[in-house]
């Protein structure tokens, strides 16, 4: 048995990328490797893979063209195969780092602190077993379908999936539920609040013409928060961005941003205008290129520089933020080469289109 957190703790990751997948391109603070998975073809441009360290202080690896990635344990497994053990004893051999006695068991992590359910959520203790039951599921053969969805039709990297707890309901005949959620398959978009789970989306994939793209529960189960916040792997940028929806800010999150989603345009009035003027982030607006859009982002803009917190909006051109990733070849550079010219036109005066 091994101490897995001492081991990945013993291993410097960009020297075993090295190794393993050849010198890095760039050098300096932004070293990238290229990409172990042997489904991901090479562009020949820029290699994909970087290296970072989690909230956790975890060394982390991620490619940031399919999405893979993982810990240096999960490195040699895409790299050499077998399995998890062998990946470990690989490692061990190579930081030197002793096997424990078989009758040794990790030590326990102090928990958290524990902070009260936000107000607002009937059932916070079924809510929550319900969103953590629907992220394993995405991750199972009966989530498959809708895993296909997040991550081939939507772009959405693995990490950003599972550091925001984004699920799969399988239907309620499969699913069990809270009294209040919609009885209903789809994609589960939960709103997290200090560690709390207060309001879960559903997303159907593909529905009818004549039905809805998102169910909600009813206000008997949550109130809804109008606010969800989306959160990155490792944040890069000091900016907040404010979409109109959790698929566009999961996409924003990809690139690095903390996001926070208004679960629809109309509802950038005075209540959540408040809220985003107490985050200490400068803001930066990306609704969807419509007419809704427009007026929501606008409208939004209006309360928030009434509030000193005037925003920075992201003309997309067409389409939402989530079309606008998937037409890049280099999302997280497309991302921050718009938002660092929108910030630089408009403290200039200007208006600036993607």
């Amino acid at each position: 048995m091994f101490d897995r957190d001492a081991l990945l703790a013993a291993v410097d990751l960009r020297a075993l990328a090295d190794d393993l997948l050849g010198p890095p391109s760039g050098g300096g603070r932004s070293p990238m490797w290229p990409c172990p998975s042997a489904q991901h073809a090479q562009t020949g441009r820029t290699p994909p893979v970087s290296i970072f360290t989690s909230r956790r202080g975890e060394q982390r690896w991620r490619c940031h063209g399919c999405g893979d990635g993982g810990t240096a344990i999960d490195l040699v497994l895409a790299v050499r195969g077998g399995t998890p053990r062998d990946a470990m004893t690989y490692l061990a051999d190579r930081s030197g780092h002793r096997e424990q006695p078989d009758d040794w068991h990790p030590p326990r992590r102090a928990a958290p602190p524990r902070t009260l359910p936000p107000a607002g959520c009937r059932d916070p203790e079924g809510l929550a077993r319900y969103i953590d039951d629907c992220a394993t599921r995405l991750w199972t053969p009966g989530g498959q379908a809708m895993q296909r969805w997040l991550t081939n039709s939507r772009g959405l990297p693995h990490d950003v999936l599972v550091e925001n707890r984004i699920g799969a309901d399988v239907g309620p005949h499969a699913q069990p539920r809270p009294d209040g959620m919609p009885r209903a398959a789809g994609i589960v978009l939960p709103a997290i609040e200090n560690g709390h789970a207060v309001y879960a989306q559903l997303r159907v994939p593909h529905p009818r013409a004549d039905r809805p793209r998102y169910l909600n529960p009813t206000a008997d189960l949550a109130t809804n928060p109008r606010l969800a916040r989306a959160r990155p792997v490792e944040t890069r940028h000091p900016e907040v961005v404010v979409t109109e929806g959790a698929i566009d800010a999961l996409s924003a999150a990809a690139a690095g941003y903390r996001a926070v989603a208004v679960l629809s345009a109309t509802y950038g009035d005075e209540a959540v205008a408040t809220a985003l003027a107490k985050l200490p982030h400068p803001l930066v607006i990306a609704f969807d290129a419509d007419d809704a859009g427009h007026a929501g982002s606008h409208r939004l803009a209006s309360l928030l520089e009434a509030r000193q917190h005037p925003p920075v909006v992201l003309d997309l051109g067409s389409g939402d933020l989530n079309d606008a990733m998937r037409r890049s070849d280099d999302w997280t550079h497309d991302m921050g080469r718009s938002v660092n010219l929108a910030v630089r036109y408009t403290a200039a005066g200007f208006s600036v289109s993607r």
